[in-house]
């Protein structure tokens, strides 16, 4: 493709993005509503109506989609909560094109007013041009983002580049339980063509600068006990890039 061709591309679909910015917006604002908070047990079922919206808006793509029953979990008290079902969608299957997986999840870690927010976290609210709200950015919007990318290139009838299957969770901010069975088991299946993955959940180096993060080493979790004879004093840093979150059990002899 020429650079003038792929100039004009661009300029036909950001004019596409703008007429539909407000269609965009609303739809964030309602999955934004969605309390699915994977933390609190008593939400566990706005996470369950957060996985069938995503699910869904896939299917109104023209996705194939499947959403695989994880089993439940047990919680410290006994109580057993059934765990979200994980979305495994996919859009195309060109033998000529890449396969490209993206990793996104709609569950979110808890909000209240009460805990600093200027305004309600489940409503959306525009700020001097910026949105607000619990998973605006973390992890509904870059999800919804794929999906609007996607819808755009449909509605222009323009080719898809690549075919695209999706991997999409609600229990990620809880320790994505489960999801890890499901990955080692679909391994050779769902995985077995994917030639690229995209993570769209991190951070921004600054406010006007975000970051493309090219590879990942995982985390490493620490529990250190600490014995105190009287005389220990500790200090913790954070360095670099890494952070330690240690969980320190004073115990004096």
């Amino acid at each position: 493709m020429s650079s003038s061709s792929s100039s004009a591309l661009e300029m036909e679909i950001f004019q596409y993005i703008d007429a539909h910015q407000s269609d965009f917006i609303k739809d964030l604002k309602e999955w934004v509503a969605v309390e699915s908070d994977s933390v609190q047990p008593h939400l566990r079922e706005e996470v369950m109506q957060m996985m069938t919206l995503a699910a869904d808006r896939l299917a109104t793509l023209g996705a194939t989609v499947n959403l695989v029953n994880l089993g439940s979990h047990e919680l410290p008290d006994g109580q057993v909560l059934p765990l979200p079902p994980v979305i495994l969608g996919e859009l195309g299957k060109d033998p000529q094109k890449p396969t490209v997986c993206f990793y996104g999840h709609v569950d979110v870690q808890p909000a209240k007013k009460e805990d600093g927010w200027d305004t309600d976290p489940y409503t959306l609210t525009e700020i001097n041009g910026n949105l607000y709200g619990r998973g605006a950015t973390d992890n509904k919007g870059p999800v919804l983002a794929w999906i609007n990318a996607v819808e755009a290139f449909r509605a222009l009838k323009l080719a898809m580049p690549v075919n695209f299957k999706f991997v999409i969770e609600g229990m990620e901010e809880a320790g994505s339980l489960g999801l890890e069975k499901l990955l080692e088991e679909e391994n050779q299946r769902f995985f077995s063509d994917v030639d690229y993955i995209v993570i769209s959940d991190n951070l921004w180096l600054s406010n006007k600068k975000p970051a493309l993060t090219y590879g990942s080493r995982g985390n490493a979790c620490f529990c250190v006990e600490v014995k105190d004879t009287g005389s220990l004093q500790l200090s913790l840093r954070q360095t670099g890039m890494m952070q330690l979150y240690l969980h320190l059990h004073a115990e004096r002899d």
